[in-house]
Order: C-alpha cells, then structure tokens, then sequence
C-alpha cells in the first residue's frame, strides 16, 4: 500500500492493486490537464489537475462504501468490490484531454459554428473517450476485484463509468459516482473552493459519510442530516454562480475554444489521437496563432459588461451570432453557461426516516427555491468594437 498526502483528504491510501493503473502513461497525463481549464486567469490558485481530483473521488467511493457497509448489511460489499468501485471513481475523468470542459466546448464550436463533421457528444465527450482508453489497457483490469463476486471486472468499469448499469452491484457503483451526493462532485466542489481560495464550496465532508444508508436498492441519507443535504447544494450553487459561471473565467475558457478549434480544423489536432493531449502541446500550439495574446497574456479581446440572463437570450439571434463567429473566426464570440444544480427526476436525493426512503423535495422546501442556472456573453476582439454595438444596445433593454 502507499499512502499520499491531499489537501483536501489528507492521506489516500492506494491498494498495491492500483498501483499500475496511477503508474500508467494514460494515467499520469492527467497531471497535465487543468481540472478547471483557465480559471486561474481570475482565481491564481486553480493551477491542479484531473489526476489529484481523480485521486479524491477514489478515496471519497472508498469511503463511502466503508460507511454503508458499517450503516448496512450488504452481502457483495467485500474488499474486492470496494476496490472495483474505487477504480472506477480514479478512471472517470480519464477520457479528458487538454483543458478539460473547454476541449468539448471547442469541439461543439467546430461542429455546429463551423459545420464540420466531427464525433461530438456533448458533455459526454470525455466519458466516450474514458471508455475507448479502458478498452484499449484492458489487460491493467482483468485482474481486479479477485475477492469480489464480479467475473467480468472490465465489462464492470465500462459499464459503470459509461452509466449502462445492468446489476445491483452496478447500480450501487454508479450510484457512488455519478449521482447528486457522489464521489466526483464531493471531491471536485471541495478541491476547486480550496484552490480558488473561496469558501463557497465548503461543506461537512465528514458529516456526509458517516450518515449514508443503502434502503431499496438505493443510497439514502438519514433524515438528521438533511441539513448537511442542503449545505452541499448550497455549495454547488454557489461555486456556479460565483466561480465556473465566473464572467471572466467564461470570457477566456470562451477564447481558447474557439483557439483550439482553429486548431482542428486546419488538422493540427487530429482527433484520432487525441490520448496524449494536454494543457502544454495546446498552448505551444496556441503560441503560433493570433490567440496568443490573449490566452497568454490576457490581452486583446474585451467582453460587453451585461451578462445575457435567461429572459434575454430571446432577444439575441442565434444564427446572425453564429455567422458572425464563423466570419470573424472568433473574433467575436457569444457563449453560453449552463447548469442544473438539482433535477430531481434524474438524480433524486434520497431521505431515509427510519421506514422508508423519500424524495428530499419532501423535506426541504429549499429545493423549489433552487432555479437552473444559465446565462451567456458576448466576447470580442477590440478590432470589432463597431460590429458589437448593436449588441450593446440591444442588452441595455434587458
């Protein structure tokens, strides 16, 4: 077993097991990927990686399935599908490449402003490419899980990560990493607050683990904690609203999308062999282009000051927009925000009272008050401060 220090965690314990999947070469690449693209042009301090936040959302499953099973008796809860589980918390970010979000977000600008003919697959980029990469290393895999019930543990992992779970024991697993109150979401709100310097993101780690319970097949909270429930969609929210949503930050993730996409269409990226992408080869690409300026120094382009709510993006054509990103070749650019911090449908939180599971809408009235969160902006070169005017003028109706 190692053992490595955390800032977030304080020591992850790694099985020897593992060891060989953290060592290998698709791995460590994630040391070189932003986990929040180029928000450290407004917060210095976002500087980490996928690879530690990787790490966390391991140590978080792990944790989480050592509380449910002292909460519950589960009979396939043995150590070796604990570790299963926990591998599959360190490969769900795998599939990213150079800049994290933001490479799909040049991938969405290449094919619907550009109209080029390219695999794209929304927010689910990265997780096509995690599955393609688990495929192509089986061999690290077959071997995991030996005191656990799972004969297959390859088709497990691609089962799990790919959200396509057939068993309880998938079902469980998926639900560990890709649910409200997961070990993605615990770890990533809790690392990018700490790194950003903020405290929007804070909230009781400690107190979450410890109160979980697996009730019908699902993984429940004890209705004492709701409070702990609202905290960390509190903290999601915020961290939203105030940080990812941050103007700037959007304003220059919004710039190197449209870099990199210059980058693939003129076949300087090739999209069948994207596995070894990262931060660094972009920008020694960039640094060639007419994007340098403002991606490395922060120099050049301005964005218009009201941000576009909701209720205003009516008031904005999208295909005149999208003609003129395409002739300007983004030199101006409209780009959009948008998250749901709660859909209830999809990925309830569930409350435990001691009989039976209920929604948490049930509970807390601080749900209905949480709306989506969306808006956009208008960035530009300031070459082009004549052809947004119009923009000006149209938002200062809004």
């Amino acid at each position: 077993m190692k053992i490595i220090r955390d800032p977030i965690h304080g020591y992850i314990e790694v099985n020897d097991e593992v060891l060989p999947i953290i060592s290998s070469q698709f791995f460590q690449r994630l040391r070189y990927i932003s986990q929040t693209a180029l928000a450290y042009m407004v917060y210095p301090g976002m500087r980490h990686s996928r690879f530690e936040h990787s790490l966390g959302a391991m140590h978080l499953a792990k944790e989480f399935l050592n509380y449910l099973s002292m909460n519950n008796k589960i009979d396939f809860l043995t150590e070796g599908y604990k570790t299963l589980v926990s591998v599959s918390a360190l490969l769900h970010d795998v599939g990213h490449v150079a800049f994290s979000h933001t490479f799909e977000s040049a991938l969405q600008v290449t094919k619907e402003v550009y109209g080029e003919n390219i695999e794209y697959y929304g927010k689910e980029t990265h997780v096509k490419y995690g599955l393609k990469i688990i495929s192509k290393n089986s061999s690290l895999f077959d071997k995991l899980g030996k005191e656990s019930n799972i004969s297959d543990p390859i088709k497990f992992l691609i089962n799990v990560i790919g959200n396509t779970p057939k068993t309880e024991e998938e079902r469980l697993a998926s639900q560990i990493i890709s649910n409200f109150v997961d070990a993605d979401r615990g770890d990533y709100l809790l690392r990018d607050s700490y790194y950003a310097g903020v405290g929007y993101g804070s909230y009781d780690i400690e107190r979450l683990k410890r109160v979980l319970v697996y009730v019908d097949k699902k993984i429940a909270v004890l209705k004492k904690a709701i409070p702990i429930v609202e905290q960390f969609l509190l903290a999601r929210m915020y961290m939203y609203e105030n940080v990812y949503f941050h103007s700037v930050v959007g304003m220059y993730n919004a710039i190197l999308s449209h870099a990199i996409s210059k980058l693939i269409r003129e076949g300087k990226i090739d999209l069948n062999n994207i596995e070894n992408l990262t931060d660094i080869k972009i920008l020694n690409m960039i640094e060639e282009t007419e994007f340098r300026d403002p991606i490395l120094f922060r120099k050049g382009y301005k964005r218009i000051k009201k941000d576009i709510t909701q209720e205003c993006m009516s008031l904005i054509d999208k295909a005149e927009i999208n003609n003129l990103m395409r002739e300007t070749e983004g030199k101006i650019i409209y780009y959009e925000f948008f998250d749901v911090p709660y859909r209830e449908e999809s990925e309830a939180v569930y409350i435990y009272d001691g009989e039976k599971i209920s929604q948490l809408s049930r509970f807390s009235n601080l749900i209905t008050a949480v709306k989506d969160l969306q808006k956009a902006i208008i960035v530009y070169h300031v070459s082009m401060e004549d052809k947004v005017k119009k923009y000006v003028e149209i938002l200062k109706s809004c």
